[in-house]
């Protein structure tokens, strides 16, 4: 028996708060998104870390919440756009539309949270950074399934022959169509609208804020721009954080700074890459701090603290949290600060005297430093700077990043075939002036 109070207006109500709270989660996630997108990164407001403590811009940047040129966060912007037209149009139209209208929204929310589910179990086996904001839609969509349900007068089984009726209505491609069903089309036809202009407005917007280079690139102009640079030893050892055995036939050597809002773009990223290619390649991270702290290079103190974020970084390698330390920290935003950094010790598990000690110490400073000495000699032109067997890569990007990789497997595949020792050069890539922040 339901509960005294809780009437068809009420879960009525219930579905109207419900599908204004999924629009409002949608739109901060593609604001923030939309905002990642910015030379100063997405700024302070992270509901994700307010609300939860953890980061929403990995799982948010990842290529697997892109999906029809839209990333999800945009989909859903249109679901519950769609849902509120579906119900705002039944409760005006009433007796023509309302039956058909709660039918349609069921089966839509149905197929939401079955998305919903397959994005967060595939999301979880494949290692993808967790969304704790997106895992708050889906929770949304669960709930709107059931308020929606409570809300229809129809049972089920009447509501499985007005499917079928409607079903063989279409087959028969509308022929006969009474008054009643005329303006269930037109309810139908205006939904359908409210989904288009959505997407169409979500497809523009990302399309004018989404930086040039994330475009779909040009292959061989990738290819021959990555052959013209020449290729230079890059000295490596297992003492660099490195995803992947050194062993691998292809090296990607990243250049980075913790305060360097394109880095953090490309980190979202290189898990995938390693996902994608396995063994057969081995990513590793140079210190490059953009500040005068550290960096004799610089004339102006682009990025104050990074060096001393860069110790910190050094000192969660000694105790082996490199890895979720650098994510962690990234995820975090361009200024993290001494008490994020003291908050990433204690969740990390990390022995908080022993990383204060390593963090001060001479030989961390030595490592960071030597790093910076690698990178100026290589005249790096700014960072992320990456070197994929030994060239630098121009506009690194994931998508570039797969084509080259793809390119070098293939080409390290044929050095051992023919057993040819390859010849290093003494060249330098880059230009002579001085770095630039965000590549």
């Amino acid at each position: 028996m339901e509960p005294r109070g809780l009437t068809r207006r009420t879960w009525w109500l219930v579905c109207v708060v419900l599908v204004g709270l999924g629009l409002a989660q949608s739109a901060y996630l593609l604001a923030r998104l939309f905002a990642s997108y910015a030379p100063t990164g997405p700024g302070a407001l992270d509901l994700c870390s307010i609300l939860f403590a953890a980061a929403c811009d990995h799982a948010l940047a990842d290529e697997r919440s892109w999906l029809l040129s839209l990333p999800i966060a945009g989909w859903g912007l249109v679901y519950f756009a769609s849902l509120g037209a579906l119900l705002a149009l039944a409760r005006f139209m009433r007796q023509a539309f309302e039956a058909e209208a709660l039918l349609a929204g069921a089966l839509a929310t149905l197929a939401g949270v079955a998305i919903g589910l397959e994005l967060t179990v595939g999301g979880w086996l494949a290692g993808v950074p967790v969304c704790p904001l997106c895992l708050l839609v889906h929770a949304t969509s669960v709930v709107l399934l059931v308020a929606i349900r409570k809300a229809t007068p129809q049972p089920v089984s009447q509501q499985m022959r007005m499917l079928r009726a409607g079903w063989a209505w279409l087959l028969a491609s509308g022929t006969g169509a009474s008054e009643p069903a005329r303006w269930r089309v037109v309810g139908f036809g205006s939904v359908a609208l409210v989904a288009l202009v959505a997407y169409q407005w979500v497809y523009v917007e990302i399309a004018l804020r989404r930086p040039p280079g994330e475009r779909p690139p040009d292959r061989a102009a990738v290819i021959a721009a990555y052959r013209a640079a020449p290729p230079v030893d890059l000295p490596l050892s297992e003492e660099d954080p490195h995803l992947g055995p050194l062993t691998a036939p292809v090296r990607l050597v990243v250049f980075e700074s913790f305060r360097c809002p394109s880095c953090r773009r490309l980190a979202g990223a290189l898990p995938a890459l390693r996902r994608r290619f396995r063994d057969r390649l081995v990513v590793v991270y140079k210190h490059y701090p953009l500040s005068t702290q550290c960096n004799e290079r610089l004339t102006r103190d682009m990025q104050p603290g990074a060096c001393e974020i860069a110790w910190a970084a050094e000192a969660a390698r000694r105790q082996a949290r490199f890895w979720p330390f650098h994510d962690a920290l990234l995820a975090a935003g361009t200024a993290p600060s001494r008490e994020t950094i003291a908050t990433l010790v204690r969740r990390l598990n990390l022995d908080p005297a022993r990383f204060e000690a390593d963090r001060q110490s001479a030989a961390t400073r030595e490592r960071v430093t030597a790093d910076i000495a690698l990178g100026n000699q290589l005249k790096i032109p700014g960072t992320p700077a990456v070197f994929l067997d030994g060239r630098l890569v121009p506009a690194a990007r994931p998508e570039v990043l797969k084509i080259l990789i793809g390119l070098a497997i293939d080409g390290a595949a044929q050095d051992r075939r023919r057993a040819v020792v390859p010849a290093t050069s003494s060249a330098r890539p880059g230009e002579e002036g001085r770095p630039t922040e965000g590549g």
